[in-house]
């Protein structure tokens, strides 16, 4: 009985592996894809794999055909300075894209855009964009096949955008977005250059800085029409000052100081700069009247001239006035009245730590009162006072500068946290700017009279175009900015 048992367990031990060996061998036969029939025989597998996506071929920014303003350049290439006028950039494709990967990147300015195909698109710039340059990364075919890792396009400009602002404008605008300004022009590039009060023309000339052989000339910001000064020469560059006085008459300082009309016909040279200071002029700085101007250069004992600008008379002021570092500036506010200058000062050049802020009697060529140590510099305000520029404390990026604006009697009024200050000509407002290393400098705008503030921002230029712009209040209450 016992052996009948075992014989039956066999046998049914051997069908089950029979059974067990079709499976596996079904399993293990079963067709290819282009072997098998309509109909799944008993043999065939009731599973089938997932089809696989074969992954986007990868191709460099080469690929994409770059025109500006009707010229071919390689894309990533740097490009020539296409000119005055609007640009006109079209990037061709090699395949028709998907629209969405390329217009989700931001770009510099705000271009008019237009898909003139599925292969091209059409970007349009004002020429009074500041800078002009974009990244594209992963464009996207439209099957989807095809991917461009990335594609770099800078576009050059060898000239400056002047933006002028009311402050409405820059309030409408908010923080979040850059304001429109009310008047926006290019003009050749110059490190000297002056808005008219009228805001109509500039005056370019060589500034301070390496010397271009620019010649002094008027550039009318609608026209472009160029009118050359016959003087001051270009010699005589380069200029450290360059401004109308309040009664029009336009004054420029070089090796000379020259004083001619608005349109600055009969410039005449009524002193001579660079002897008064014993030193090129590196400075210089109108008092509140706009009839004396006081020079300032590195010489060996800080003095500084004050020279009547109708006859040339000069009364020196000795100071001192020293730099408080190599090829560092001093730097100078008039009082209200014009009865004091305030500059700074060093007995070495061991920067602002030791540096001390003198107070001097211009008449009588006396230092009433000093304000020492830890000054970084100071700028005079249109209110009579100036600020005192001090280390705050703060570290880091983005640090902050102490602003203490202080009275001629040396007495404390308030203080602010920035980076630089400049105060409107009728005192109302006080502009304050807030250094930001990664995208240049935003600013607040402090409404004196009500007490209120806001804070905006405004677009850079590239390296080409001088980086950011400074602003410059005009005497109508505007702001310009280049």
């Amino acid at each position: 009985m016992t052996g009948g048992k075992t014989c039956g367990t066999m046998a049914h031990m051997r069908v089950a592996a029979v059974a067990m060996m079709l499976v596996l061998s079904a399993c293990g036969t079963s067709a290819t894809p282009t072997e098998a029939s309509a109909t799944p025989s008993a043999g065939t597998s009731r599973y089938t794999a997932a089809p696989t996506t074969a992954a986007p071929r990868h191709l460099p920014g080469s690929v994409v055909r770059v025109s500006i303003n009707g010229v071919e350049n390689p894309a990533d290439v740097a490009v020539r300075d296409p000119g005055p006028g609007p640009v006109t950039i079209v990037l061709t494709f090699p395949f028709a894209v998907d629209r969405a990967s390329v217009e989700k990147w931001g770009m510099s300015g705000q271009p008019t855009k237009t898909w003139l195909d599925d292969h091209t698109l059409q970007l349009v710039f004002a020429e009074t964009e500041p800078s002009i340059g974009f990244k594209i990364a992963e464009t996207l075919s439209a099957s989807g096949d095809a991917v461009i890792d990335f594609v770099v396009v800078n576009v050059p400009r060898s000239s400056h955008v002047i933006s002028v602002y009311t402050v409405a404008d820059l309030a409408a605008a908010g923080f979040a977005n850059l304001p429109r300004a009310s008047g926006s022009w290019r003009v050749p590039a110059s490190d000297g250059i002056t808005l008219a009060p009228d805001g109509k023309r500039v005056l370019v000339y060589d500034g301070f800085g390496p010397l271009s052989g620019q010649v002094p000339a008027f550039v009318d910001l609608d026209t472009k029409a160029t009118t050359s000064l016959t003087q001051p020469p270009t010699s005589d560059g380069w200029f450290s000052f360059a401004d109308w006085m309040a009664d029009g008459r336009l004054v420029m300082v070089g090796r000379g100081v020259w004083v001619g009309d608005t349109r600055a016909a009969g410039m005449k040279r009524v002193a001579d700069a660079q002897a008064l200071v014993g030193g090129y002029p590196w400075l210089a700085l109108p008092d509140p009247s706009e009839t004396r101007i006081a020079i300032w250069g590195y010489n060996s004992d800080g003095h500084v001239p004050v020279v009547d600008l109708s006859d040339g008379a000069v009364q020196m002021l000795t100071g001192p006035f020293r730099r408080c570092g190599q090829d560092a500036f001093a730097s100078f506010a008039w009082s209200a009245d014009g009865r004091f200058l305030a500059g700074t000062d060093c007995d070495f050049e061991e920067g602002p730590a030791k540096a001390r802020v003198r107070i001097v009697d211009v008449a009588a060529d006396r230092t009433v009162r000093t304000i020492e140590g830890g000054i970084m510099g100071i700028r005079g305000l249109a209110s009579g006072d100036f600020i005192v520029i001090r280390d705050s404390g703060e570290m880091g990026a983005g640090y902050r500068l102490l602003g203490v604006v202080t009275g001629f009697d040396g007495q404390e009024r308030s203080r602010y946290l920035g980076h630089a200050w400049w105060m409107s000509a009728d005192h109302h407002y006080l502009l304050q700017s807030r250094f930001q290393p990664a995208g240049g400098p935003t600013y607040t705008l402090f409404d004196l009279v009500a007490g209120t503030n806001f804070d905006f921002g405004v677009p850079c230029g590239g390296r080409s175009e001088g980086g950011c712009p400074s602003p410059h209040w005009m005497r109508d209450g505007r702001l310009a900015f280049y």
